[in-house]
């Protein structure tokens, strides 16, 4: 009897959900894997519900994971699924999310710029080592690195080897140019609380006398000025403004000592 040859499977018709997620998105998910279960689990089930209450859990939990938070929302855009779930619009849904998880617009925003940078790029950032792993906000400032600088090579080993502050100032500085200080924040002491760029970062009791209201925000306004120039601003407990004075004088005194030293 002749040897019968095996036919090859030729189905051509639709691929299960998490088949098409795992080439498309899944695969980037590298050592979070184990950590992402849930949200492929949910992907593939297809029901937006369970999609939504698995950001919700991940948003919730300890380590909110941007990474993971990301991954879910650049598959609900790009795949649509939010029209099969009635929203107009993926921005709709995102409101929705926001709601139910008191996690802020320009979060979501930004864990899902991180994820598509890393998807983009993702050729280019493995050619150069790039590692996921405490890296992801520099991945907000990658196009605007490209955007002005020639050398894509160079721009990738920066990302790699620069610390974050490194990173953005080298991404926001054309070539030939000197790197600019960064813009400071706008602050703004409201009746009850401090907002940041429009942003609530600190709400106090109308009881809070108003002296007191405005020596906060004075004092954030400095955090960030010392932030901006590269140094660490450092918190010293004094009994009333005099000793506080002196102990500022005596500290500025010793920080030349130190730094003629180097």
């Amino acid at each position: 009897m002749a040897k019968q040859k095996a036919i090859a499977n030729q189905y051509d018709g639709p691929r299960p959900p998490v088949d098409k997620y795992e080439s498309r998105y899944f695969k980037y998910l590298g050592s979070m894997r184990e950590t992402g279960a849930d949200i492929i689990a949910a992907f593939g089930s297809r029901d937006i519900k369970r999609i939504k209450q698995a950001v919700k859990n991940i948003s919730n939990s300890i380590n909110n994971h941007v990474f993971l938070i990301g991954l879910a929302c650049v598959i609900v855009d790009r795949e649509r699924l939010y029209i099969d779930a009635g929203y107009k619009s993926y921005l709709d849904f995102v409101k929705v999310l926001y709601e139910e998880t008191g996690l802020s617009p320009q979060s979501f925003s930004a864990a899902k710029i991180i994820v598509e940078r890393y998807i983009d790029y993702n050729s280019d950032l493995k050619k150069h080592g790039f590692a996921i792993d405490r890296n992801t906000n520099k991945l907000l400032h990658l196009e605007a690195a490209l955007a002005n600088h020639a050398n894509k090579a160079d721009v990738f080993n920066h990302i790699v080897q620069d610390k974050y502050v490194d990173f953005v100032a080298y991404s926001k500085t054309p070539d030939g140019q000197k790197a600019q200080p960064p813009a400071l924040p706008r602050i703004k002491v409201e009746k009850r609380e401090i907002l940041v760029d429009g942003i609530n970062i600190l709400t106090f009791p109308d009881t809070l006398p108003g002296p007191e209201k405005e020596m906060l925000g004075k004092y954030l306004s400095e955090v960030y000025a010392i932030r901006a120039a590269g140094n660490e601003p450092l918190v010293v407990e004094a009994y009333d403004e005099r000793e506080a004075r002196t102990l500022k004088n005596r500290i500025t005194a010793l920080l030349k000592e130190i730094r003629a030293g180097r």
